[in-house]
């Protein structure tokens, strides 16, 4: 995948900007790992492993401005108005606060929605949540790369 212009691109570093403590490098290798496992599940539309992935107060909001929760959007997958065809991201950015991850990246795909197909250039915004020791994606938002 080629690179992809953006406005602005957050600094590399491994520090929390308020405190200096040093992040996990931990903490973001489980953080990657879990945007593959997510992304491979989606592909193969494997609704079990996106139960336990995503949080349950999920908010899901799709470049075209829906916002979906997380019952609408494996509904959508479980019933097939929603599938993913093709996936592939990079560009990928993890920033980790405490139990708090953020994750940049690049995405191009193709898809299907309400019965009808999809090219998707977007970047998104992923974010996790750590409770009870278990990270689950609880937001994402998605907005398409300006040509």
């Amino acid at each position: 995948m080629s690179a992809v212009r953006t406005r602005h691109r957050p600094p590399i570093n491994y520090r929390h900007a308020q405190w200096g403590r040093k992040l996990s490098s931990t903490d973001i290798s489980l953080i990657r790992d879990l945007e593959e496992r997510r992304y491979t599940a989606m592909r193969e539309g494997d609704i079990k492993v996106l139960e336990v992935l995503l949080h349950d107060e999920l908010a899901y909001m799709h470049s075209t401005g829906d916002l979906e929760s997380k019952k609408g959007y494996l509904d959508g997958l479980r019933s097939g108005t929603s599938a993913y065809k093709k996936i592939e991201y990079g560009d990928q950015k993890i920033r980790v606060h405490g139990d708090i991850a953020m994750v940049f990246h690049h995405l191009i795909a193709d898809a299907v929605f309400a019965g009808n197909d999809r090219h998707l250039d977007n970047r998104l915004l992923a974010i996790w949540v750590r409770e009870d020791g278990q990270w689950r994606m609880i937001g994402l938002q998605s907005g398409p790369v300006l040509k």
